[in-house]
């Protein structure tokens, strides 16, 4: 009956599932199909902004950082290297404090959600979570609407108390309103709020001495609005910030509160520092002070009086962006306050030396100092994290951490391609999607001098010239700068420099897009679109002001802006009037379908479009403009009236005054030139804590109506021109995807995003998505139910695969991985099947080039190195999971038999950094080749183009080097096959022979024995050595006396040898020392094959003879199977023309 009731069910489950499909409720792609697709992070390694860490007592080398976008990382190597541990939390990955239980090493406790200037600002969370095995897991212990939390406290000796401060969020952000401090005494099952101020304060940080826990101090601050936010430490300005700034006193550990009324510091941001040694009552405030002077105050007395410190050093203060103050764990004299650089005290705050930090500013954010050592503290700064275990005298490096933050990605049409970026408060970074020296490695990075802010674009017709973004211009506006990668000459380009500051305005994200019908012609944005045809040199006009409101007439571009309404809340707030800057584009797409057609969006929400480059229509016809920021506007790839705008809603919460909640993701498209714009989110979550808003959205650039998203939180596509959505996080973590872009130059299709939080990721090969989109929906479910879907590749690249002599580069040395080398390749299977599944290539010709099989190929059991330099067998199987697998052949024919495995002089270096033993086969040459998978007894075809290496082409001569070197490499590749073939001849033989000589032979007989043994032994025969060797080449080479026989063994070492240097110079014609080492290997072995002939004939025939005559059994001699091979290298003659007779 059981039985019976779980058919029904089943049956039950297949109907609903029909019906679903039926009504087009989901009309969405199986997951299965695209679930083979892999990001690919390649860093760079270049640091990015830390916003808390903490450390392990005890533990020299632990520490943790938590990332305001990008999850929490750890080290157990003092900083050498770091790896991330809260990547399975997908809902959220802002962080805005951490901390360690002092008492429990493994219980971690982190506060999501990142305040940074206020609680206005910064990136939401979802409330507390807690670690009780070091990391390895995480679960969510409430206090979900806190939506920032700033600080963590925890008890030194009972890790079930915790003290956590939180911001709450805004009406604007649609954030939490649980705010003030928070206590649990049962590690975060229940929370008491213990301080709440009202609806509008939230708490911004703690301090309590390791040794007196039952004191406490904390700050509040109130969230703050407007523009901008209030002046860096540093500046002199006068105080700064909202009011509701106070600051608490608890002596029982956080249960109970009191003002401290006698608070010097009332408005901004302020931190707090509590002195150990002093009996909790030496304590230290930081905030933004008098104008012209520190503000950093001090009391001995808990806070009943303050001295004002450090006089009028004006770099000891505290702003929105940077503020705080920490005590030494061993002196309370000696201090630390934090700025763009960090200032020591080591007289109680009356005098500060700079301590760390360089003149262009670091921006220090968060300290931990151990509190049993006081040598040994973290940093956590804007351009990392660094570590000191002696007080300071040395740091560990940024450059340990994929963490950058950053806010747009182009690719230059190098190849291997260029990925640039503008870094938060790092300038710029470049680095190569390849390196070649296997891995993407420090040699691919490379600093840029522009802003931390707009994008980089490469010269089409001179990639070593790139145009960024540079400081200085009027109002705080971008200065476009040209730079010369050649010449390391950088030169200001903007046409709103100095006297034009006032007439044209743009501000922070400036870009720069070349015209796909004109490389010469490079365009940028102020309040019009300007456009440059002598390398930005000058600039002229290109449209009128773009930023014009509907319905007002057009004005020309040029005209200085009106002055804007100061923002209202400066005058309540305490600091002086700030005005947004005039309205500026805020993005541009150049058609790349029809010339002379330009999209805008402004930042007062205008839409614009121009279809002849020079009549312009405002097309803001989308209904809540008024009420969005955009963010990209992208014009279709396949139809000149399509464009697809992204934006985030800028209401003040949820539906207030008409306008969307800012937690929402937007995007529109227009089919009919802007006349009409459908907004198309279904499938696209508003409900991510960290952000559900919508960065950047990008159409495919060969496929219509394959879209992708780019969200505060992760990654989607749609197959159907967004009428539906679905993830495609496939490995990503929870973060921002700020940017993306393909590049689809050298035959390539790749997907590449920029992420605030943790850098460039790459989808390589993205054509099975295109393969998709390009199906009915009906088409797309029978794919998904066919027992194997073989997809389409997409062409691949002959190139050097390792310059690194096979050495994967150490752990400790920043790397990232390369791409997967060669043909990358995508199967779907709706099962896993029962059996081997095998993939077969084949050259123009037929002949068989390779063969791969999801049978692990047999390895040695051991090696002469250490075993996690070497791949394993089943690291080079073919995937055989039910799902898509993906796979990728590596251009080679099968490795040829070999006596000895090899590690060096094979140049690859195997997925994950594993080298693979050799020696390998030769690489193919350009050209189409065969794909044979077969599952089941099913074979399924596709074909794969394969192109030379773009660096070095495929012109006439490159080709007829290839040909050549290639003719050279499958000569000595058959060779060594043949050699080993004949070497078994021998084996067969040899083996037989020592059976004969264990039955105790005498006489004639035994000599006789004794006598054709060695003869067999000059010959070879010896069994290959499965146990790995170290040491160049591929076996013993002892030079044979003259005269004397090469064995078939040392033959196949020489002909390997001649295919493994031949590859050195991949693209080369092969040289006259190769041609006359195969030549030589060549002759050897005919002399060989000869000579192992007539023994066959006669030796071995007289020796059967004796046998027979003694009433032994004659050995099993087989005639040799192999013939002598021409030793000549020439060209293979053309086919023979027959002549045609004229009539």
């Amino acid at each position: 009956m059981a039985q019976k009731s779980e058919r029904w069910n089943g049956v039950w489950t297949f109907l609903a599932i029909v019906l679903c499909l039926g009504l087009g409720a989901t009309a969405q792609v199986s997951p299965d199909l695209f679930s083979g697709l892999q990001w690919r992070n390649v860093g760079p390694y270049h640091g990015g902004r830390i916003a808390a860490v903490t450390g392990v007592i005890g533990e020299p080398g632990t520490f943790y950082v938590g990332l305001p976008q990008g999850g929490i990382w750890k080290t157990t190597s003092g900083g050498m290297t770091w790896y991330p541990i809260f990547d399975q939390v997908t809902e959220v990955d802002s962080i805005g404090a951490i901390q360690v239980a002092p008492s429990s090493s493994n219980i971690i406790y982190a506060g999501s959600g990142d305040a940074v200037s206020s609680a206005s600002t910064g990136t939401n969370g979802n409330g507390m979570y807690k670690s009780t095995d070091a990391g390895k897991t995480w679960r969510h212990i409430g206090l979900d609407g806190t939506t920032k939390i700033p600080k963590i406290v925890v008890d030194p000796k009972d890790p079930n108390i915790v003290i956590v401060a939180a911001m709450g969020g805004t009406s604007a952000t649609g954030g939490g309103t649980q705010r003030g401090i928070f206590r649990t005494d049962d590690g975060g099952q229940t929370w008491t709020n213990v301080l709440h101020i009202d609806d509008q304060t939230g708490g911004r940080d703690l301090s309590s001495p390791f040794d007196e826990p039952n004191v406490i101090f904390a700050t509040t601050e109130a969230e703050s609005r407007g523009f901008p936010a209030a002046a860096p430490a540093g500046s002199g300005a006068a105080a700064q910030g909202p009011t509701r700034t106070r600051l608490y006193k608890s002596l029982d550990e956080g249960k109970t509160w009191t003002e401290i009324t006698s608070n010097p510091l009332t408005t901004g941001r302020i931190g707090v520092g509590v002195a150990m040694h002093t009996h909790g009552r030496r304590i230290y405030l930081v905030g933004a002070g008098p104008q012209n002077a520190s503000g950093l105050f001090r009391s001995d007395d808990q806070g009943a009086t303050w001295k004002h410190m450090a006089g009028d050093d004006t770099r000891i203060r505290g702003g929105d962006y940077i503020c705080g103050v920490w005590v030494d764990t061993q002196n309370p004299d000696v201090l630390y306050t934090l700025s763009t650089a960090a200032y020591k005290s080591t007289d109680g705050g009356q005098s500060f030396v700079a301590f760390k930090g360089a003149p262009g500013g670091e921006d220090m954010h968060d300290i931990w100092i151990d509190p049993t050592d006081n040598r040994r503290m973290l940093f956590g700064v804007d351009q990392g994290a660094a570590i000191t275990f002696d007080g300071g005298l040395a740091w560990s490096s940024y450059y340990a951490l994929p963490i950058a933050q950053v806010y747009h990605v182009s690719t230059d049409n190098r190849y291997p391609y260029w990925i640039m970026a503008s870094q938060q408060d790092t300038g710029a970074i470049m680095t190569r999607a390849r390196g070649d020296v296997g891995q993407v490695s420090e040699v691919d990075w490379m600093p840029l001098p522009s802003s931390e802010f707009g994008t980089l674009t490469a010269d089409p017709n001179e990639p070593n010239i790139i145009y960024g973004l540079g400081y200085g211009a009027a109002g705080g506006g971008s200065s476009l700068v040209k730079i010369n990668l050649t010449t390391g000459q950088w030169e200001n380009t903007a046409p709103n420099f100095g006297v034009n500051g006032t007439k044209y305005h743009s501000y922070r994200d400036a870009w720069r897009r070349i015209d796909p019908f004109d490389s010469h012609a490079i365009y940028t944005n102020m309040q019009c679109l300007m456009v440059s045809h002598d390398m930005a040199h000058s600039w002229a006009v290109s449209s009128p002001d773009l930023t014009v409101e509907k319905g007002k007439p057009q004005a020309a571009c040029g005209t200085p802006a009106p002055a804007a309404a100061p923002e209202p809340a400066a005058a309540a707030a305490g600091r002086p009037p700030a005005s947004p800057p005039p309205p500026y584009i805020a993005d541009f797409a150049v058609s790349t379908v029809r010339k002379g057609v330009f999209w805008t969006v402004s930042s007062n929400a205008q839409i614009y479009n121009t279809m002849d480059g020079a009549h312009w229509n405002n097309v803001s016809n989308v209904g809540e403009s008024e009420k969005v920021n955009f963010n990209t506007i992208e014009a279709g790839h396949i139809d000149a009236n399509t464009a697809y705008i992204s934006a985030r809603a800028a209401g003040n919460g949820p539906g207030g005054s008409g306008a969307p909640a800012r937690n929402v993701p937007l995007i529109w498209r227009t089919h009919d030139g802007g006349k009409t714009w459908t907004k198309i989110v279904n499938g696209l979550p508003a409900d991510q804590p960290t952000g559900s808003w919508v960065n950047v959205v990008r159409e495919d650039p060969k496929q219509k109506g394959l879209l992708f998203a780019g969200t505060e939180t992760t990654m989607y596509v749609s197959f159907d021109d967004g009428d539906h959505w679905q993830s495609l996080r496939q490995n990503l973590p929870s973060t921002s995807i700020r940017d993306m872009v393909f590049h689809t130059g050298d035959h390539m299709s790749d997907l590449v995003i920029g992420t605030y939080g943790r850098g460039f990721y790459v989808l390589d090969d993205t054509t099975p998505l295109r393969e998709i989109a390009a199906q009915s929906q009906a088409k797309s479910q029978e794919i998904a139910s066919a027992p194997v879907y073989f997809f389409k590749p997409g062409d691949a690249i002959r190139a050097r695969v390792s310059d690194n002599w096979d050495q994967p580069l150490n752990p400790e040395l920043p790397h990232a991985p390369n791409p997967p080398y060669g043909a990358i390749l995508y199967y779907h299977l709706n099962h896993q099947p029962s059996g081997e599944i095998k993939l077969q290539v084949f050259d123009a010709e037929g002949k068989l080039v390779r063969t791969m099989s999801s049978v692990p190929p047999e390895l040695p059991e051991r090696w002469p190195y250490p075993e996690y330099w070497v791949a394993k067998g089943s690291d080079l199987a073919l995937p055989s999971q039910a799902g898509t697998n993906r796979t990728n052949w590596d251009l080679r024919w099968d490795d040829p038999p070999a006596f000895n495995l090899d590690l060096e002089n094979q140049m690859n270096v195997a997925p994950g950094g594993f080298v693979t033993p050799g020696p390998h086969g030769p690489q193919v040459i350009p050209g189409v080749y065969t794909l044979k998978l077969t599952v089941e007894g099913r074979t399924y075809t596709q074909s794969v183009t394969v192109h030379n290496d773009p660096r070095v082409g495929e012109g006439a001569k490159v080709m007829a080097d290839l040909r050549a070197k290639n003719r050279l490499m499958l000569l000595a590749y058959e060779g060594a096959k043949d050699a080993a073939a004949g070497n078994a001849e021998v084996l067969a033989v040899r083996q037989q022979v020592t059976l004969l000589k264990a039955k105790q032979l005498a006489g004639d007989v035994a000599k006789a024995t004794t006598d054709i043994e060695a003869k067999l032994t000059t010959f070879g025969g010896v069994a290959p050595d499965r146990s790995g060797r170290g040491g160049g080449g591929f076996g013993a080479r002892r030079t044979p006396a003259p005269g004397a026989i090469t064995p078939f063994n040392a033959l196949n070492s020489s002909f390997n040898t001649v295919v493994s240097t031949s590859q050195v110079g991949l693209d080369e014609a092969p040289s006259q020392a190769q041609i006359d080492t195969w030549q030589d290997a060549c002759s050897k072995y005919n002399e060989t094959l000869a000579a192992w002939k007539k023994m066959q004939s006669q030796d071995l025939v007289a020796f059967n003879s004796l046998l027979k005559g003694n009433n032994l059994t004659a050995l099993d001699i087989s005639p040799s199977g192999l013939n002598d091979p021409p030793c000549t290298f020439a060209e293979p003659a053309p086919a023979k023309k027959h002549a045609v007779r004229i009539q």
